[in-house]
């Protein structure tokens, strides 16, 4: 497995938002000095229950892997990504469209499984929920792709009449 594909999180929980919310509420009212070293090192890595530059260059670092490889196998999958988000990026509405039509080209150029999760109409009203089906999505292309590519018959390795 490629290394973008493998730090994708599709396992959020609605805990995950409490816990980020209340860690929030503490920097809101006391600064981050008030939270713990290891609380802190969570607020800068990237909360599961909020949808930060952690994140988004995450996913688009993931996006960006996946369309070369799918362009490798033929595949065509133009995307435009931006994986040099940082404090204090402000996505726009423009970008984060841009950001999840990214995914839809991944889908509308590869194939996805039955169980695979839609995608959110789009980025303003985000959940967790949402968040998670964002990066299974993409966890989905690359299974089918690694699936496919490992059921590759190269030359010499089936003979004809063999037994």
């Amino acid at each position: 497995m490629i290394p973008e594909i493998e730090a994708l999180i599709y396992d959020r929980t609605g805990a995950d938002v409490v816990y980020a919310d209340g860690l929030a509420e503490r920097v809101k009212l006391n600064g981050i000095s008030s939270l713990s070293p290891a609380e802190q090192s969570e607020w800068f890595g990237g909360l599961r229950g909020r949808y930060t530059i952690t994140d988004l260059n995450r996913v688009e670092t993931a996006v960006q892997a996946l369309s070369d490889v799918l362009r490798t196998y033929g595949y065509t999958a133009t995307v435009a990504t931006k994986t040099t988000w940082d404090y204090p990026d402000i996505p726009s509405p423009a970008e984060m469209s841009r950001y999840l039509g990214n995914v839809e080209t991944l889908v509308r150029a590869s194939f996805v499984l039955p169980t695979t999760p839609e995608l959110p109409p789009d980025m303003e009203h985000l959940t967790f929920g949402g968040a998670n089906d964002i990066e299974r999505v993409l966890f989905d292309i690359w299974s089918l792709i690694s699936s496919v590519s490992d059921a590759f018959i190269y030359s010499g390795e089936i003979h004809s009449g063999e037994f």
